[in-house]
């Protein structure tokens, strides 16, 4: 496979950086194969092109430069639809095509899936956008990454906020997929150790276009705040469109999939996103975040607009570089992933700019502290803006 130079030529391709399967299997002496498990058609297709961007611009400049020790990095790919019964048998036949490191670019629950065989073949996964704690936890977590803040880290994040701004009473609007559903008892949880109540709580189907009996009964529960929490996409917009003309006062957060997915901010109405309260990872104070802006726009492509998506799927293939070179190939994968684990101080491209990624051998999470999140607020015009005044995760 050659890597494209266009991002645009990327998302014309189904959103494939390259065809897999039939092609050349193996790696070569003279190349080093990146695998990547990814989402072209379910849950989770609406963020996995932009992580897809950073990853490819990240392949890019490593191999313009040179390669790692020499060496050129060669993507196969292939799309599991967010379908956990499909996920195990592709991160397979990726390592059969000569994948050497995984990237995991579908939902939470995908990655979970693949736990095993990245255990079971010793090899180094990396999950960059996913957002679950139980990807690292015990068991068969032994060869699993994931860059953060996690769930949990999103769940403290929002506690100390509604806290801050004096809310009481949380309803909760989850939508139904195993990837959402792992986020609601992390989410939820510190939001109510933090004295907020729940007093609601709905599930949505991924494709519900009628949500009104569930808003119904969220209004009747009288909430301070709603939360949102769902992939994005329609089942978002349809959620947030109801809250908006049914409880046009009462403040909404929601997750990061909604910051960070201009598709979904077209399918809502005219201001029904404004004062929506996300857990965003963009800060404009960030020089790295800046830096890796101007780079994605000078390439170009459908997916060039920042979003936390890409400088995630960046600084994955820019940690995994390190630990191949270290490492001294990607030939032994166990010793890659020992590599891995001694990554210190990574300086990363998105959250704000004192935010760095470490990793260990019981430290799974890249997050050193909680400041990899920026709680900003959507605006009159149905996008991202400022900041949210009340409150912001800190590094400490």
């Amino acid at each position: 496979m050659k890597l494209t130079k266009s991002l645009a030529a990327l998302a014309s391709a189904s959103l494939l950086l390259t065809a897999c399967g039939g092609g050349d299997s193996g790696a070569s002496e003279n190349e080093i194969v990146l695998g990547i498990v990814t989402d072209s058609s379910g849950g989770a297709s609406a963020y996995s092109p932009f992580t897809e961007a950073g990853i490819q611009l990240a392949v890019d400049e490593i191999n313009d430069a040179g390669g790692i020790d020499g060496k050129k990095i060669r993507v196969v790919e292939e799309s599991d639809g967010s379908d956990t019964t499909q996920t195990p048998t592709i991160a397979r036949r990726l390592i059969d095509d000569g994948a050497q490191v995984l990237v995991l670019n579908s939902g939470s629950a995908s990655a979970i899936a693949a736990k095993v065989v990245c255990v079971e073949e010793d090899i180094l996964c990396v999950a960059p956008t996913n957002l679950s704690s139980s990807i690292v936890e015990e068991p068969d977590n032994e060869n699993i990454f994931i860059l953060g803040p996690t769930s949990t880290g999103i769940g403290d994040a929002f506690a100390e906020g509604m806290s801050a701004a004096g809310y009481e009473k949380v309803a909760v609007i989850a939508d139904d997929v195993a990837t959402i559903q792992d986020y609601v008892p992390a989410i939820v949880g510190p939001i109510e150790e933090a004295g907020v109540s729940e007093v609601a709580e709905e599930k949505v189907a991924a494709d519900a276009s009628d949500v009104s009996a569930q808003i119904a009964r969220v209004k009747d529960s009288d909430p301070d705040v709603v939360l949102v929490m769902s992939l994005g996409g329609q089942t978002e917009a349809v959620v947030q469109n109801a809250l908006h003309r049914a409880m046009p006062d009462v403040p909404r957060f929601s997750l990061a999939s909604i910051g960070n997915q201009p598709a979904t901010w077209e399918l809502a109405d005219e201001g029904a996103l404004e004062g929506v309260v996300f857990a965003g990872s963009i800060d404009p104070a960030n020089k790295r975040t800046a830096e890796f802006a101007d780079k994605l726009a000078e390439v170009g492509g459908e997916h060039s607009e920042l979003t936390a998506y890409g400088p995630q799927g960046y600084d994955a293939v820019q940690l995994i570089s390190q630990a191949i070179e270290a490492a001294g190939g990607a030939s032994d994968k166990g010793a890659v992933t020992d590599a891995f684990m001694e990554l210190s101080g990574y300086q990363a491209h998105y959250g704000q700019d004192a935010y760095t990624m470490s990793f260990a051998e019981d430290k799974h999470v890249g997050a050193d502290g909680n400041c990899g999140l920026v709680l900003a607020q959507f605006g009159a015009d149905n996008k991202p803006g400022e900041a949210w005044a009340e409150y912001q995760p800190s590094c400490d």
